[in-house]
């Protein structure tokens, strides 16, 4: 007795595509060789014959076998019409001339079906990428979660052991030693931190929650915070807008983390006793724009298009020794692209930058 079972039917479902597809491309080329013949031009149906071995190149389930059986038919529909139409001295030129077209089919055919095949293993490639950078970012987020309480600790520690209560009672190597741990795990828990939300931005975690506020208070408030550490240089921030208030939907964690990303690295890269302003506008196409623009270095020309990419440090040196991770800018760009909005940078060595952004009004 015959046995059904689902492999079959898989089987005979794929033949029968292949049959019908055959079925459609003789009939089809039957139709352009019956045109051929009766208005006797071949020049105007040269290129019709090669459009059913298109659709069999470009068939999802073609194969060499498949393709060379068309192409043999196409090459003998015209052969026919060109027999019939045609007047030669001898039987040789038309079978010459097939043969000849038989090897053009067969060479477009097979360089649009090798084509295909290795877009597939690009389209195949692609999705594993995808999904190993996906699990990277699960490792990242989850290392770097599990770091943090640690160095946290460290931190916390570090300071304590700092207080005035305590460091009278420590020599001065000793706090010179808990000054570099404090130093050196505040650096960590900043790299910790920026991993974790390059895991977040680019694994999709990422939801903003948008609420229509005062963005000239909340732009005054992130100064007052980054004056604290402005001041160890005598670095002034100034606000600088025509505006008292300015409402329009933000998401003020998100936006925080840009604005204190390119205040601490206007402060990090700016000369001591020099001056960062801030400027709060509307453009002509109600874009809310900020800009940050420091009497600092500057940034070189060729570095400025990379400077958003993640990991990218520029030649430009910190003037106080701080530290880069090379991650501020590139989740800034993230944060500013899931606003919907823009960002960019204008720079010259010597002259300072202004690093600015526009978000929708």
């Amino acid at each position: 007795m015959l046995k059904y079972n689902r492999t079959n039917v898989a089987h005979f479902g794929k033949l029968e595509n292949k049959f019908l597809i055959t079925l459609f491309s003789f009939a089809l080329l039957s139709f352009i060789g019956f045109l051929d013949y009766i208005t006797g031009s071949e020049v105007s149906f040269l290129l019709a014959y090669l459009i059913p071995i298109f659709l069999i190149s470009f068939y999802n389930k073609s194969e060499k076998t498949l393709l060379t059986i068309n192409a043999i038919f196409a090459a003998i529909i015209w052969f026919i019409v060109d027999l019939y139409t045609q007047e030669y001295s001898n039987l040789f030129n038309p079978i010459w001339n097939a043969f000849v077209r038989l090897s053009i089919f067969l060479i477009i055919g097979f360089l649009v079906l090798n084509l295909k095949e290795k877009y597939k293993r690009v389209l195949k490639l692609n999705e594993e990428l995808q999904k190993l950078n996906e699990e990277k970012n699960k490792f990242i987020g989850v290392a770097a979660h599990d770091l943090r309480n640690p160095i946290g600790a460290i931190f916390s520690f570090a300071d304590l052991l700092l207080t005035d209560n305590n460091i009278s009672k420590l020599d001065s190597k000793s706090i010179k030693m808990l000054t570099y741990i404090k130093e050196l795990s505040q650096d960590s828990l900043e790299l910790l931190r920026n991993l974790l939300d390059m895991s977040k931005i680019e694994s999709g975690k990422i939801e903003l929650s948008l609420k229509f506020q005062n963005y000239i208070e909340f732009t005054s408030k992130l100064i007052f915070f980054n004056l604290l550490i402005a001041n160890k240089k005598d670095i002034s921030i100034k606000l600088e807008t025509t505006y008292e208030e300015l409402y329009f939907n933000f998401d003020e964690h998100y936006l925080s983390e840009v604005i204190n990303n390119l205040l601490t690295n206007a402060i990090k890269f700016s000369h001591k006793k020099s001056n960062i302003r801030i400027c709060i506008s509307v453009t002509e196409k109600n874009m809310v724009k900020t800009e940050i623009i420091d009497e600092g270095q500057g940034i070189q020309e060729d570095e400025q298009e990379k400077l958003f990419n993640y990991f990218q440090k520029t030649s430009t040196q910190p003037t106080d020794g701080e530290k880069s991770s090379g991650l501020g800018l590139a989740i800034v760009k993230k944060i500013i692209i899931e606003h919907k909005g823009s960002l960019g940078v204008k720079s010259k060595i010597g002259k300072g930058s202004n690093f600015y952004f526009e978000l929708a009004k």
